[in-house]
């Protein structure tokens, strides 16, 4: 039946979509190691980056934005699983 398909492949890409979630928030927790290894007077001379606290600033924003998302896929889960996702 096509629509069982259908269904199917929706859940399978929502599986694939929570996951993904899951595998960029395991790098951002990894970031804090970096970010916690920085050393400024390495940098000295060279290019010129973003501050400590600039890093860590970036590191929060993208943790929220990551977060947003996963609460409005999490509010529409039920429509994403019964539809066929449109690309």
């Amino acid at each position: 039946m096509q629509v069982g398909f259908l269904n199917r492949r929706a859940q399978e890409r929502y599986g694939t979509f929570v996951a993904t979630l899951d595998m960029v928030a395991d790098v951002l927790n990894e970031v804090d190691k970096l970010i916690a290894s920085y050393d400024e007077d390495a940098m000295n001379g060279s290019w010129t980056i973003s501050t400590k606290d600039e890093l860590k600033t970036f590191r929060t924003r993208a943790f929220d934005e990551l977060d947003r998302l996963r609460t409005l896929g999490k509010k529409h889960e039920a429509e994403l699983v019964s539809r066929n996702w449109r690309l």
